[in-house]
């Protein structure tokens, strides 16, 4: 049972970081210290209100197409929560502060390394009036994961987030030290059916044990924090988490933007885009960071379905 809280740490920006378009040192340094902490962060106010009503009607609108459908697939086999593709063929939706968000990139260089890979792009949905259906606790992960800060995922809310309508829970801290052998290890056909392509008999699947919930439990109890349309939270992947029962008549969504660490070898994830688009993604795409992408006509794009495989495995441990 998570509890709500408000200890997750919150950075707040001032008047001249959001001219300048970069945290002071000062701010900086809460932001790391948070991440390595408690492996989350919320980035308060850092995209334009506006910019995230608009997202969010066009992805609610999305998903009632979607639970319509009765070959849509639902996120760990819980019909709670699907994942979607934002709306990237849409130039009236596509803006340099959700996708290239300089806080966000700021953030990403300093915590993973310099000029970091942006490889994996979904939305993630708890879907309304699905109470009593969450997750299983568990990492985004299921092989021998470094110990080092890997990869990150930035989730921006396009409404506000409660422990009504499923905000997600989150072990703080659980990240400093957890490795495989927290995981459950599959057993049957039906541990393996949640991750199509990821699990094996005999192999890690993402699920975090009982046991090792129990203890960690003692040390530090799952929370649901809340966060707001216009924030933006990162989460280190380490960080054991669960989607939650969203209790309320809207859909709860939140956009997932996935950075790598350069010294992390994995070459198979990518973002999906539409090449109708790529101007807007090449003419902001900045510096310090990389994108990784394949392209895609309209047409072809709607019928990807690679962009819901999150394999972050490393090319050292391929056949292992």
């Amino acid at each position: 049972m998570s509890v709500g809280a408000t200890d997750v740490q919150s950075i707040f920006i001032s008047d001249q970081e959001r001219f300048e378009g970069k945290y002071s040192p000062e701010t900086l340094v809460k932001v790391l210290g948070a991440l390595n902490q408690d492996g989350l962060v919320v980035l308060k106010n850092v995209i334009p209100v506006e910019t995230i009503d608009k997202l969010n009607t066009w992805m609610c609108d999305d998903a009632d197409r979607r639970i319509c459908d009765p070959s849509q697939e639902y996120n760990h086999g819980i019909k709670s929560n699907i994942l979607q593709r934002p709306p990237v063929m849409e130039p009236n939706l596509l803006s340099k502060d959700v996708y290239f968000n300089p806080f966000v990139l700021q953030t990403a260089n300093a915590y993973l390394g310099h000029r970091p890979i942006w490889n994996w792009m979904t939305a993630n949905t708890a879907l309304a009036n699905t109470g009593g259906q969450r997750q299983p606790v568990h990492k985004d992960s299921v092989f021998d994961h470094p110990l080092y800060p890997y990869y990150f995922i930035t989730n921006i809310p396009l409404c506000d987030f409660s422990i009504e309508n499923g905000s997600t829970e989150f072990w703080l801290g659980s990240h400093a030290h957890t490795t495989q052998a927290e995981q459950k290890v599959a057993e049957t056909e039906e541990d393996i059916a949640a991750y199509p392509g990821l699990a094996e008999i005999g192999g890690t699947i993402p699920p975090i044990s009982e046991e090792a919930k129990d203890e960690r439990r003692k040390i530090r109890p799952p929370i649901q924090p809340a966060c707001g349309r216009g924030d933006a939270m990162i989460r280190d992947l380490r960080l054991w988490h669960a989607g939650m029962p969203n209790h309320s008549n809207a859909h709860r969504v939140m956009l997932a933007l996935g950075y790598m660490s350069p010294h992390h070898p994995n070459y198979y994830l990518k973002v999906h885009l539409p090449s109708s688009q790529e101007r807007f993604f090449l003419e902001n795409a900045r510096p310090d960071v990389e994108l990784r992408a394949q392209w895609y006509s309209d047409e072809d794009l709607v019928k990807v379905t690679e962009d819901t495989n999150f394999y972050t495995k490393p090319v050292y441990l391929e056949g292992k």
